[in-house]
C-alpha cells in the first residue's frame, strides 16, 4: 500500500479521518510503547499494572469503608471499586493524552504523522489498567457471592463513554498547552479535585437536591452511575445522559480544532 504524504495546512476533516486510517497501525505502535514505558524497569514487570489495581482497592476502598459507611444495596466495597475504575480510567487516559503532544514532541515535530494518534494511543494502551481492575472487581464479586445484573450489557457501552470522555478533555488541554505549557502542569491537579465532584465514593442520594441536579451535567457521574446500574441494577437517573451528550461535544469539538491546528503544531511545538 502506498501512502502519500500530504501534511496540508488547510485540510478537511474527511481527508484527516482518510490519512488517520491508513496511519491506524501507527496507533498499536504507540499504545505498545506507553505500556512498555510504564512496565520498564520493574522486577513484576504487567503484573505491576494488576498489583496497582489492588493497592488501591486496599488503601481506599478498605479505608474509607472503614471510617465512612452509606447505605447501599450491595458491599459498599464494590461501591467503592466500581467509582474508583470509572475514575482511574478517566483520570489515565486524560491526564497521559493531555501531555503526550509535548512529551512526544521530538517526534511530533520532525516526523509527519496525524499527531492525534499521541493522544488517541492513551485511549487503547489504558485497557490493560481495566483488565487490572476487572480482575480486582472479579474477585470481589466471587468473594462476596454476587453475580452481575442483567443490564451487564451496557457495562462495556459505559467502559466506551469513560475512554471517550477521558479523551475529549485530554485533546483539549494538549491543545491549549502548545501555546501555555501551565496547562499540562495543572491539569492534573484539576482533574484530582474534579473526583470530590463525582460519585466515586459517595451515592448521589447523600447530596441536597440543588447538588444533584448540577452533578447531572457532570460526564463521569453518568459513567460512575452506569457501571453500578450494570453490575448492580442500582438505580440510574435517565437524566445523567446530560452529561454524555455534553461529552460528546466537547470530544467533537476537541478532534474539530485538533484537526484544524495539526498542520502548524510542528511549528509551535
Amino acid at each position: 500500500m502506498i501512502v502519500i504524504i500530504d501534511s496540508s495546512k488547510n485540510q478537511s476533516i474527511a481527508a484527516y479521518l482518510k490519512k488517520l486510517w491508513c496511519y491506524r497501525n501507527l496507533i498499536l505502535i504507540f499504545a505498545y510503547r506507553n505500556i512498555q514505558g510504564k512496565i520498564a524497569q520493574t522486577r513484576l514487570g504487567i503484573f505491576i499494572i494488576l498489583l496497582q489495581a489492588i493497592i488501591l482497592t486496599l488503601v481506599f476502598g478498605f479505608f474509607i469503608s472503614r471510617f465512612i459507611t452509606f447505605l447501599v444495596s450491595y458491599p459498599y466495597l464494590l461501591f467503592a471499586v466500581t467509582g474508583m475504575m470509572a475514575w482511574y480510567i478517566f483520570s489515565y487516559i486524560a491526564t497521559f493524552s493531555g501531555t503526550s503532544i509535548m512529551q512526544n514532541r521530538q517526534i511530533a515535530s520532525k516526523i509527519y504523522f496525524p499527531r492525534i494518534i499521541l493522544p488517541f494511543s492513551y485511549g487503547l494502551s489504558v485497557l490493560l489498567d481495566f483488565t487490572g481492575w476487572l480482575i480486582v472487581l472479579t474477585a470481589l464479586l466471587i468473594y462476596y457471592g454476587i453475580m452481575p445484573s442483567y443490564n451487564f450489557w451496557a457495562f462495556f457501552l459505559f467502559l466506551i463513554i469513560d475512554v471517550i470522555t477521558g479523551l475529549a478533555v485530554g485533546l483539549w488541554i494538549a491543545l491549549l498547552s502548545i501555546k501555555n505549557r501551565d496547562v499540562a502542569l495543572f491539569a492534573p491537579l484539576i482533574i484530582g479535585i474534579g473526583m470530590f465532584f463525582t460519585p466515586v465514593f459517595y451515592p448521589v442520594k447523600v447530596l441536597p437536591e440543588y447538588l444533584a441536579d448540577i452533578l447531572y451535567f457532570n460526564p463521569l457521574a453518568c459513567v460512575v452511575e452506569g457501571f453500578r446500574w450494570s453490575l448492580f441494577n442500582s438505580p440510574f437517573d435517565i437524566r445523567f445522559l446530560w452529561g454524555f451528550l455534553i461529552i460528546l461535544l466537547l470530544f467533537i469539538t476537541s478532534v474539530f480544532f485538533f484537526v484544524k491546528k495539526d498542520g502548524n503544531m510542528a511549528d509551535n511545538i
